[in-house]
């Protein structure tokens, strides 16, 4: 029995908008990325120069006026909103009157206006449906009792030209501004089709009726005289309203006309028996969200006659709809490789719900997606208890919201979809399965998202390779027609194994680079303690400054790994430690001028050590000459009194003094350390030999530029000592580096997947690891194949795009936690 009509208070209108004003800011960002994500798009594949500089242009602007006009975006709506409009006229023509009215502007904005006359007919199709609920539950808030779209103060018209105005305030060149709309067109009616579903939920929820709308059957459809006279036997037995022409996408309006015995019969946990046996419109997430997370008793209460009769006539209308030609196959691949020549981090997210037409080649019968609703609505049928017919709900709702997840590549989607006759069955037997994390079907959803992950190029052999046995797996549980879930949990077990064994090759190569880079970074902590150590001891006073880089750094290292290295408790192996009082003696100038003999004997075997640690790190003496020449030049005043001494001895008895020119010679190299260079530094990530780069996948990175290593190795002369001391140049400070990406780099975590470019192509690489200090980084691709680099390295590739976090969360985890979110905006709407 239908409610009479009620009088609505004016905040409800005022919440309506008040919530339209908060959610702008977020909207207009996401539009504001797709947009440049279009334009970018664009400037690739365009051939003309001066088309191709006007749209990076309007890239670049747009991502400078992006800040300023999401906090101006609000203000702008607000005053549209109080703006009042003419006489009214019906949704499609005051539209199009609308952007009549926008073109009648100064001549040299005559293409803007033509764009924003295209983008207001381009929003309309794919909201009509939407604006359509909307446009009529605003009427009657005002208190009409026809539609009049043009007093919807959400209407489309009003969205875009408070954008446009905005727009026109900042750039003054009017070509950039038709470039703006033109590219913000699918993101902003991407963007309002979620707003119009949200408020029309929050209105249908607080009992506003539609003013002059109607649900009717198509009378030209297959099947409509048999469902006519079905509805009118129910209508007139009183069971509600009658079913509505089935849509395979399923995204119909809600209809809560007719329920206002829900309360009485069921409390607030269970909608009307209706509702819950139709197809076209879903129970609201209240109730899913409560029977998903609760559950109860209530819920095992029988199902009442008048469901039964609302289920029979979905399934005529799905039979009615079934005698409809589907899609040829041929069309189905066309549709899902248009975007395949697109780099794969630039293919918009192919569509993918529950009312999408997969590859009959594929998967067969139930790639039709009447198929797999007459599924569907055969087991509402055979269902007792509540329960059941929820778990049925639930189930739909939860795959086509795991299908609408962009971060899954749209195969992978549609392998859910296809999924679902199986996953419909599970809910007959246990209709709450999707809350037990380790319930077998969740697990096998979860883990193909989850290796999904690995892969960024659905037509690439290695993702093809993935995804058969995920294919053939999941058509042989809708083959078996099984409630029981152990069946699940066997092909889970098998696709396991089949991963493990493909990884074990992969594991082995990663093991060894994992092995070799943590290694490195134990020694570089190690060293950072000797070098410590070292600064404590008396004797590097007044040392020179090159003496205790060279210390403090490479040998240092030196020390460290050969301590790594040494079976446990030897007693500093190799003598490098030993040896560190030599070279420190070697450098006191008025000592060894009063004992040069003694001098002259040591240094053999200390240069014979010093080489010997240093070639430990795999170190050339190509690479090591700088340091030894500089040692020998400090050694020379010593040298020079002994050569100086031995001609005096070969002429005379008497003692003759050294040669003033060689006492008077000051070399830089004598010169002692300063303040700075007397306090070790902690390196700012480990230090790597070559072949330890090449191990961690450093060369690999080189090529792209964007790596400090290569610095490190470039350096030659003294100022090689001083970079293996300090570990690796970072020329640029961090006001050099944009904050969202240092911000999106301080959120990795190991496990985190990334699309990395490199050698120009995109690779799904891995993080897994991270130095302790966060400086250092080490990604895998497919085949082990390492990319290591330093955090300044990631932050500039995230900066540039060339390296993009990819959000690889629990899929399942999320579609539940979607649904408990829209509830609860709904909730605290109503509520305000």
């Amino acid at each position: 029995m239908q409610r009479q009509a009620m009088t609505v208070p004016p905040r409800l209108l005022q919440q309506c908008l008040a919530e339209a004003l908060e959610d702008a800011p977020a909207m207009l960002g996401r539009c504001i990325d797709a947009a440049v994500v279009s334009l970018q798009e664009a400037e690739k594949q365009t051939m003309d120069v001066a088309q191709r500089d006007r749209l990076a242009t309007a890239c670049w602007r747009m991502r400078q006026e992006k800040e300023g006009w999401v906090v101006d975006f609000p203000q702008r709506l607000r005053e549209a909103f109080a703006v009042p409009t003419d006489a009214p006229q019906s949704s499609r023509t005051s539209l199009l009157s609308e952007s009549t009215y926008l073109s009648l502007v100064e001549d040299d904005a005559v293409s803007e206006s033509i764009e924003s006359a295209r983008l207001l007919q381009s929003l309309l199709p794919p909201l009509e449906q939407e604006l359509k609920v909307l446009d009529a539950l605003m009427s009657s808030l005002q208190g009409l009792s026809t539609v009049q779209a043009d007093l919807n103060p959400l209407r489309p018209a009003v969205f875009v030209r408070a954008l446009r105005e905005m727009m026109a305030l900042d750039e003054s060149d009017s070509q950039l501004r038709t470039l703006w709309l033109r590219h913000c067109g699918r993101a902003i009616g991407h963007e309002l089709k979620g707003l119009y579903a949200r408020l029309t939920l929050v209105l249908q929820r607080a009992n506003v009726q539609e003013a002059g709308y109607r649900v009717r059957l198509l009378a030209d459809a297959p099947g409509a005289a048999a469902r006519t006279a079905a509805s009118s036997a129910r209508a007139a037995r009183g069971a509600g309203p009658a079913a509505t022409e089935w849509n395979p996408s399923g995204h119909a309006p809600l209809d809560h006309r007719g329920d206002s015995t829900r309360e009485a019969h069921f409390g607030d946990f269970i909608p009307d028996m209706p509702q819950l046996a139709r197809l076209q419109t879903p129970v609201d997430n209240q109730y899913l969200h409560n029977f998903l997370e609760q559950g109860g008793q209530r819920y095992e209460q029988s199902l009442a006659p008048e469901y039964y009769d609302q289920v029979s006539e979905e399934l005529a209308a799905i039979e009615a709809y079934a005698a409809i030609p589907t899609l040829d196959e041929s069309m189905v691949v066309q549709r899902s490789e248009q975007y395949k020549a697109l780099p794969v981090v630039d293919r918009p997210a192919r569509a993918v719900d529950i009312g999408t037409q997969l590859s009959q080649k594929t998967w067969g019968d139930f790639a039709a997606a009447h198929e797999r609703a007459r599924v569907l609505m055969q087991l509402k049928q055979k269902a007792e208890r509540v329960a059941q017919a929820m778990g049925l709900d639930v189930v739909r709702k939860l795959v086509n919201q795991v299908a609408q997840d962009p971060l899954l590549l749209a195969p992978v989607r549609e392998a859910v979809v296809a999924l679902e006759p199986s996953l419909l069955r599970l809910a007959m037997a246990n209709p709450r399965f999707f809350s037990e994390d380790a319930h077998p079907a969740r697990r096998l959803i979860e883990c193909v998202a989850q290796r999904s992950f690995k892969y960024n190029d659905e037509f690439a052999s290695e993702f093809a390779e993935f995804f058969q046995p995920v294919q053939q797996a999941f058509n042989a549980l809708n083959e078996l027609e099984t409630d029981d879930p152990q069946a699940f949990a066997i092909a889970l077990d098998e696709l396991l194994q089949e991963w493990e064994s493909q990884d074990r090759d992969d594991d082995a190569a990663k093991d060894n680079n994992l092995q070799a880079i943590r290694h490195a970074e134990a020694r570089q902590t190690l060293a950072d303690q000797v070098a410590w150590d070292l600064s404590q001891r008396p004797d590097v006073d007044h040392v020179p400054g090159f003496i205790l880089d060279f210390l403090y750094g490479p040998w240092a290292l030196a020390i460290a790994s050969a301590q790594l290295n040494a079976p446990p408790g030897a007693v500093d192996p190799g003598g490098y430690r030993k040896v560190v009082s030599n070279l420190l003696w070697s450098t006191k100038k008025e000592v060894t001028l009063r004992l040069p003999s003694q001098l002259l004997e040591m240094v053999p075997g200390m240069l014979k050590t010093l080489h010997a640690g240093l070639e430990s790190l795999g170190k050339t003496r190509e690479e090591t000459k700088p340091f030894f020449d500089a040692l020998m030049r400090l050694h020379q005043p010593v040298l020079g009194l002994r050569r100086a001494r031995a001609r005096a001895d070969a002429s005379t008895s008497n003692p003759v003094p050294l040669d003033s020119s060689s006492m008077s010679m000051e070399l830089d190299e004598t010169l002692p350390a300063t303040a700075e260079q007397r306090k070790p530094r902690k390196a700012a990530q480990p230090w790597l030999g070559r072949v330890e780069l090449e191990a961690a996948g450093f060369q690999d990175t080189l090529p792209t530029d964007f790596s400090e290593l290569a610095e490190a190795h470039a350096a030659t002369g003294a100022d090689a000592v001083a970079v293996a001391a300090s570990g690796f140049n970072e020329s640029e400070s961090d006001e050099d580096i944009p904050f969202d990406a240092i911000t999106l780099l301080a959120g990795l975590r190991e496990g985190d997947w990334v699309d990395l470019y490199s050698h120009r192509e995109w690779l799904r690489a891995q993080l897994i690891w991270a130095s302790t200090r966060g400086t250092l980084f080490m990604f895998v691709s497919r085949g082990g194949r390492p990319h290591s680099m330093t955090k300044r390295s990631c932050e500039r590739l995230i900066a540039n795009r060339l390296l993009r976090p990819v959000d690889g969360q629990s899929v399942v985890r999320k579609a539940i936690e979607a649904i408990a979110a829209d509830q609860a905006r709904v909730d605290e709407a109503v509520a305000a």
